[in-house]
């Protein structure tokens, strides 16, 4: 046995021990240091507090690797459309050539000093030769080049698909900006794919990031099956040393595509596994596209409900059968309401975990959660508290007051329904949102980047914080005995820099880790 001592580790709020003992990648002893000070098999920590490696129970790994080889179009260096540009204009892939995409991500209108999207014309500026697409911070908005709309065969006369948003200039002609999904996909479905090995080598990249992240699993929550399978993809980063367990949730329109095959037994377990599918109701908060109760300030409409009851309880029934979760992107608080008056009856199959997972969850009132816990469905929450930090200006401005006091309330969730904090990344505005010390940054703070209250009402303690962001992430995503300091469970855990128990909240986001070990190996 490998003993560890010397040390402030965390299991349980509240419970701490000094020593711990691994054998075959699990903790099988936990104790005071003087019982194994003397033993030669034993590592002395110096005092260094250690906790479990992090779950990150919704992100989007391949958007995080991709994005490496991206321009960037975040603040502090971004605040304009000018500065877009001239970022864009610097970026190493506008080079003249007029096959070769010029791709950017990051921007929020709502911090631009313009106060509005970059458009076509904007964009034209850039490259008018070579075609350029511009991620919104929430990937759920688009802007590219005229380039890039004649590519796309996108005109005056191209319908809106059913489920998303051609914006427009005010003689009908396409500004070249995009809502949605299915509105993305006209632009994006041109861009040149990566090869199968372009994008093993980028999660490879990427898993040594998570390392020094002390992140042990990650949950794909937009897998698809082409160009190439998505799990496939990750199955052969870990024959060449990717350490991350990845569990994946595909895209529901992407299933039906496929024939609605159903997935193998081995695809179900492993390190690597499918763990559920994926589908929307509605857009962003950022985007004015969540489905609110209310019209948004200033505005005459309440953005968009883009799931049917007939679609949500086919992909229900169709869980069932494969024995995986279902998981649904709802930020709007009428979209919320939906899901759980559709759900609330059903009976549930996933045993001890949750079998439906409410993704970003944003705006919940008391009234809700308490039908999420008396619900026969078992249910899940899994909000981002970093959207508010990161973005708060956006909230304030697309939200009542009385619904931005409810915006990711953490503590409010976690006191009815099992509830998980992730990153989203890298779905907002931030430069390394997949850095989970951020995320716990907002969970405690309760302070936004910007120095806005953020209801601090709503604040939990980084004991219960690291638990969302670890064990409970761990249950979300139906994993068994992982995301604890205890015996029995996978001896996954981070030796920090810091003590993270004792230094300010808002310096959590400065705590790294000096080591990280999983299944007893030290990968970091």
């Amino acid at each position: 046995m490998q003993y560890f001592r010397n040390a402030k580790i965390f299991s349980d709020e509240g419970v701490f021990y000094e020593a711990m003992g691994i054998e075959n990648g699990l903790i099988a002893w936990l104790g005071k240091d003087s019982e194994v000070e003397k033993l030669p098999n034993s590592t002395d920590l110096k005092g260094s507090v250690v906790i479990p490696t992090f779950v990150d129970s919704h992100t989007h790994p391949d958007m995080v690797a991709q994005n490496m080889y991206c321009t960037p179009c975040l603040s502090p260096a971004v605040n304009s459309i000018e500065e877009i540009i001239e970022a864009l204009k610097n970026s190493a892939h506008c080079n003249g050539d007029e096959k070769t995409w010029i791709e950017g991500y990051g921007y929020d209108e709502a911090t631009l000093a313009e106060k509005r999207s970059p458009n076509c014309r904007d964009l034209d500026r850039v490259s008018s030769t070579q075609p350029i697409i511009l991620f919104q911070s929430s990937f759920h908005i688009v802007s590219c080049n005229s380039k890039a709309l004649k590519i796309a065969g996108i005109t005056k006369d191209t319908p809106d698909p059913e489920h998303g948003k051609i914006g427009r200039f005010e003689n009908g002609e396409p500004n070249g900006i995009f809502y949605e999904p299915d509105a993305i996909n006209l632009i994006r479905s041109y861009k040149p794919s990566d090869t199968f090995e372009s994008l093993v080598e980028k999660i490879l990249v990427l898993g040594k990031r998570y390392d020094s992240l002390g992140i042990r699993v990650v949950a794909d929550m937009y897998s698809l099956h082409d160009p190439f399978d998505r799990i496939k993809i990750y199955q052969e980063a870990k024959k060449r040393g990717f350490n991350q367990g990845v569990v994946l949730y595909y895209e529901w329109s992407d299933i039906k595509n496929n024939g609605k095959k159903d997935f193998s037994e081995e695809d179900k377990r492993g390190d690597i596994r499918v763990g559920g599918i994926k589908l929307f109701v509605d857009g962003s908060i950022s985007g004015r596209t969540a489905f609110m109760s209310e019209n948004y300030p200033n505005d005459n409409h309440r953005g968009m409900k883009i799931l049917e009851l007939e679609d949500l309880l086919e992909a229900l029934d169709y869980a069932r059968r494969n024995h995986i979760q279902v998981s649904i992107h709802s930020m709007g608080d009428a979209s919320i309401d939906f899901l759980i008056q559709s759900l609330k009856d059903q009976k549930p199959w996933m045993g001890e975990f949750p079998s439906a997972r409410i993704e970003h969850a944003s705006i919940i009132s008391e009234d809700n959660l308490k039908q999420l816990q008396n619900a026969s469905m078992s249910f899940a929450l899994c909000p981002q508290p970093i959207f508010l930090f990161a973005e708060f200006d956006a909230y304030r401005k697309n939200l009542s007051p009385n619904l931005l006091k409810l915006a990711y309330g953490v503590k409010s969730y976690d006191k009815f329904v099992l509830t998980s904090c992730s990153s989203d990344a890298p779905a907002t505005l931030w430069t390394d949102p997949e850095n989970l010390y951020v995320s716990l940054r907002a969970c405690v703070d309760r302070v936004s980047a910007g120095g806005e209250d953020m209801n601090k009402s709503e604040a939990i303690g980084i004991e219960r914080a690291i638990i969302l962001h670890t064990e409970q992430g761990s249950k979300v995503c139906a994993i068994p005995k992982l995301g604890r300091i205890e015996k029995g469970y996978e001896a996954s855990f981070q030796v920090l820099d810091a003590d993270i128990f004792t230094i300010s909240p808002n310096k959590l986001d400065s705590v790294k880790p000096k080591e990280v070990y999983m299944r007893g190996s030290r990968v970091y």
